[in-house]
């Protein structure tokens, strides 16, 4: 049966950045060290799933970037990172041990889509659809966040700015700042109501009513699964 694989980096907080995803044989997982098991519990926190894994009778816990995994579904996964008496901020526990895993196989889903850009929703197609071509674009002095992702490829290369409230803030990943950003507008399901972006230091808080001023960039991809449509650098904040 095929699988889907995850290539995953597990840091401390890149949020909600997506798995990329390709096709793979229970083949191409033998000799790679990969064990199977039964998610028995799922608790998803920071980014990341930590499953509850059955494995051959024995119950142990792995924790992978957030990804599709329901309870009840068979997953692979490599056991090479295994850390002893891991304490989760997050879930407010200490895990006796845990394992990082790099790697995940996934039961084949037919409806998900084979690539890390296309799984950035169910329907990628729909969200192609709605950027706009460069005639219905005009220039603002404030974009809402829905617009940056539907004029993004009219925005890129260009600093903007954005009144937002922050609602999530990952600090010092690859030496940067992570701000979540989010005014109401956007889709959910498509994946348009959130916006990041980065700073060497942000100086902002979750709940902070801000302006974002940065250089909008698409299509970036940092590897390791960890791909946005877009985003905005060397982000400047201030606070309203």
């Amino acid at each position: 049966m095929k699988k889907i694989v995850i290539v995953a980096l597990l840091g401390y907080g890149m949020l909600n950045a997506k798995p990329q995803m390709t096709n793979a044989t229970d083949a191409d997982s033998a000799g790679k060290g990969i064990v199977y098991g039964k998610v028995l519990e799922k608790k998803e926190v920071m980014g990341y799933d930590y499953l509850k894994v059955d494995q051959n009778g024995t119950q142990r816990w792995v924790a992978i970037a957030k990804a599709p995994v329901n309870v009840g579904d068979r997953i692979g996964f490599d056991t090479k990172t295994v850390m002893k008496n891991f304490k989760s901020r997050g879930l407010g526990r200490t895990f006796k041990e845990i394992v990082f895993a790099n790697e995940v196989y996934l039961p084949g889903k037919p409806a998900v889509a084979g690539s890390m850009k296309a799984v950035l929703s169910n329907d990628i197609a729909s969200v192609s659809e709605s950027e706009t071509s460069a005639k219905d674009f005009k220039p603002k002095p404030f974009y809402t966040v829905e617009e940056v992702h539907r004029f993004r490829k009219m925005l890129n290369g260009k600093t903007i700015s954005v009144k937002a409230t922050v609602y999530k803030v990952a600090r010092q990943i690859m030496k940067r700042d992570w701000v979540h950003l989010g005014d109401g507008t956007g889709n959910e399901q498509k994946l348009t109501d959130d916006l990041v972006f980065t700073a060497q230091h942000a100086g902002v808080q979750a709940g902070d009513h801000v302006i974002a001023t940065g250089k909008i960039i698409v299509d970036k991809d940092f590897g390791y699964g960890y791909f946005y449509r877009v985003m905005g650098e060397n982000a400047v904040f201030k606070k309203q």
